[in-house]
């Protein structure tokens, strides 16, 4: 059935405008001009409305990609710039990266569909021996990212992503593929400014025994929305999805996950932790879907948050489908201040409030970096937490 014309606002026009003349640009903008960006109608987006963040057009792109940060000085970089796609450092042998043309995706969701629209090309990157070195995609302020990753079966790759602007639009989208009794470990950070928007799809499908570990760490921006969509197709297969947000002023984050257990004896961990102050609003949707086929499924899912002033906003939406009737899957959320009694007991051992509350709120949410394998990148991620932390306290 075709879809009914909707009024675009003048930041949708500019947006539809914007998109190049490429297979999956022309297919987002005829998409985009019937339905319109996603919005608060939509039950999916009711929390992140991506067409009211755009109603007055893009912001001129600002801000810096960032400094690679010296426990990955000798990682290769993939560098994602407005002006196209460059290569630092020399590949390893085993890891294959190609272009291709940016295609129509089908069936696509409209963050993965937007991201595709925008990429006038596709990185494919394929792994045919397991790579020592991590691989960094870093994306520059304004630039979309499309890449196709191919792990062969039983080779194991470590992927660190970065997005990181003051202001603009940034797009991302992932397509993953990990096969039997392969690992992909992944590593996002995303920090933008009040004037950035920043929208991140990753479609991930998972063979025989084969696992994929992400860990992420989000500020938040004008608005930022980081999907993944999980797909455990093979008997054993697993994942572990971590993430942490730290919101403040006007900072808009979401982390929206869908995992499907469509082969048997397959394993799912998620955890989620985040803290909101000021006028920030944090969001949590988590979907784990269990198959009939998908028998001795083992799926836990947490989400725990803290608002830290009376203006901030969390919105979490966890929920479990299953269909199977030999799982063990249970989920949790909790939504609340800190604890009292445990800031009053350092109060006491002379800890002054700001730095005592600093502290609790490092211990609540760091925990989630325990699953960082990577030791260096744990550290980072921890003194980027604990700077926010202090920055926001002080």
């Amino acid at each position: 059935m075709a879809l009914a014309e909707v009024r675009l606002l003048a930041g949708e026009e500019a947006l539809l405008n914007a998109l190049p003349h490429t297979e999956a640009g022309e297919a987002a903008k005829a998409h985009f001009a019937a339905a319109g960006l996603p919005n608060r109608r939509v039950e999916a987006f009711k929390w992140t409305d991506v067409r009211a963040a755009l109603a007055d057009g893009i912001a001129e792109a600002d801000g810096s990609a960032g400094l690679i940060p010296e426990c990955l000085q000798e990682a290769l970089i993939l560098d994602f710039a407005p002006e196209g796609f460059g290569l630092e450092g020399e590949k390893d042998q085993g890891l294959i990266i190609e272009t291709e043309d940016s295609l129509e995706l089908e069936g696509a969701g409209p963050l993965a569909m937007l991201a595709a629209g925008f990429a006038p090309r596709a990185v494919v990157l394929r792994v045919t021996q397991s790579q020592s070195r991590p691989v960094v995609l870093r994306r520059h302020p304004g630039a979309p990212m499309r890449v196709r990753l191919e792990l062969d079966a039983g080779t194991r790759l470590t992927l660190i992503d970065t997005g990181l602007a003051t202001a603009g639009l940034s797009t991302g989208l992932l397509e993953i593929e990990i096969g039997a009794d392969a690992e992909l470990v992944r590593y996002s950070l995303q920090n933008g400014g009040t004037a950035a928007i920043d929208l991140t799809h990753a479609a991930v499908t998972v063979a025989d025994t084969g696992r994929y570990h992400a860990i992420a760490l989000l500020f938040g921006g004008k608005l930022a929305r980081a999907e993944t969509q999980v797909m455990l197709a093979g008997e054993g297969a697993s994942c572990l999805i971590h993430g942490a947000y730290l919101l403040s002023g006007s900072s808009h984050a979401d982390m929206t996950t869908r995992v499907v257990h469509g082969g048997p004896n397959g394993q799912t961990r998620e955890l989620f932790k985040g803290a909101v102050q000021d006028r920030a609003r944090g969001v949590f949707q988590g979907k784990i879907l269990v198959e009939r086929a998908a028998q001795k499924t083992d799926a836990r899912q947490n989400h725990h948050a803290l608002m830290l002033s009376e203006g901030a906003e969390i919105d979490a939406k966890p929920e479990l489908e299953i269909y199977a009737d030999d799982v063990q899957c249970a989920h949790g959320n909790t939504i609340g201040a800190l604890d009292d009694q445990a800031l009053f007991y350092m109060r006491q051992r002379g800890i002054p409030e700001a730095q005592a509350k600093a502290l609790l709120v490092e211990a609540f949410v760091t925990d989630v970096f325990d699953a960082i394998e990577h030791e260096g990148v744990r550290d980072w991620f921890s003194d980027l937490a604990r700077t926010w932390l202090e920055a926001t306290s002080s």
